[in-house]
């Protein structure tokens, strides 16, 4: 993905966003379990955030409490949702019981990835636990009849927080393709996933729209991971 994607920002070729570009009112709406990186990893991408921010003060930067790492969508935010909410009782039980055997998994955020339409941090775990995590709310909602909105931009399967979209073509795509790519290896801190939350919110995870449904707590001894960054 970085290698096509970089060469398509350094040339201007970026993908962006309308609902962003129009300054309009996300109304899509879907479920997501997700966590918060923690202060310190949060602290670092806003540094590299305002780093961006100076070069290109346009693009769409989340803000710290918009950072997120989702687990998994129960489903992804879609214009009709309320056939979706009217069954959240049914969602609600379908995470309960794929948490219940969950204990907490160490996330480290290193690197920086982009797509042609956002600026992503990659997060590396230790081992298969965050997959099987999601494999097993798949199956708890199967069991319940709730794949209607699941897995259906990708299949999601990696770690990483979305940190910035574009929204106005770059002013000087060279000088920012630069700055990404002077970010590539950088060290943005760990997570360990204790605290999940199942919220409502719109595409981006807003602020003015996220609405938290329930808190979870998992139990268990944290995953490590020792990463050593590749050049």
């Amino acid at each position: 993905m970085w290698s096509a994607a970089i060469k398509k920002i350094r040339a201007g070729k970026i993908k962006i966003d309308p609902i962003l570009a129009a300054r309009l009112p996300d109304r899509r709406r879907g479920l997501t379990l997700m966590v918060r990186p923690s202060r310190d990893a949060r602290r670092r991408v806003m540094k590299f955030l305002r780093e961006l921010r100076r070069l290109e003060s346009d693009q769409h930067y989340y803000a710290p409490a918009e950072l997120h790492l989702t687990i998994l969508s129960p489903f992804t935010t879609t214009l009709n949702h309320q056939p979706f909410f009217a069954r959240l009782k049914k969602y609600i039980s379908a995470v309960d019981a794929a948490l219940l055997r969950a204990g907490p998994m160490r996330i480290e955020f290193a690197g920086v990835t982009t797509s042609s339409g956002a600026i992503l941090i990659q997060g590396f775990f230790a081992d298969n636990a965050l997959n099987n995590l999601r494999d097993e709310l798949r199956r708890e909602l199967r069991a319940r009849g709730l794949t209607a909105g699941l897995d259906t931009r990708y299949r999601l399967e990696t770690a990483h927080l979305t940190v910035a979209r574009f929204r106005a073509p770059l002013r000087d795509p060279k000088k920012f393709a630069a700055a990404l790519k002077r970010a590539r290896h950088r060290s943005f801190g760990s997570t360990t996933i204790r605290r999940p939350a199942l919220v409502k919110t719109d595409w981006y995870m807003s602020r003015k729209t996220l609405e938290t449904v329930k808190d979870y707590r998992l139990s268990g001894a944290a995953r490590r991971i020792n990463l050593a960054l590749r050049a």
